[in-house]
């Protein structure tokens, strides 16, 4: 999403028509999606900046959020999974000192 820059002087010269630089693409640097994002592309209510970076970040959070909605009940159950654990790990274990306390070692 921010890898679109101006082509080097160098081979700018050989831009196939309709094609934009974005030289981290792996088949080579011309592709012909433009830029999905641009500076000032968005207004925010409460005044934060509208960089393309900041964009990108939102997009992202945003797919990352898509590909998993139910990762939040996830991570909240795997806590209480392990706090229960904890507590059960402790309780079991004044219980084997209480019933081999009377056994000689």
């Amino acid at each position: 999403l921010t890898g679109y820059e101006e082509a080097p002087a160098e081979i700018a010269k050989e831009a196939p028509p309709g094609k934009h630089y974005n030289p981290y693409f792996a088949n080579g640097p011309w592709i012909g999606m433009p830029p999905p994002l641009s500076d000032g592309q968005v207004t925010f209510d409460d005044g934060a900046p509208d960089k393309v970076d900041d964009m990108a970040r939102d997009v992202s959070a945003f797919l990352a959020w898509t590909a998993e909605p139910k990762m939040e009940e996830r991570k909240s159950m795997g806590f209480a999974t392990v706090i229960y654990l904890a507590v059960l790990a402790v309780l079991l274990y004044f219980v084997k000192q209480k019933i081999w306390a009377k056994v000689e070692h």
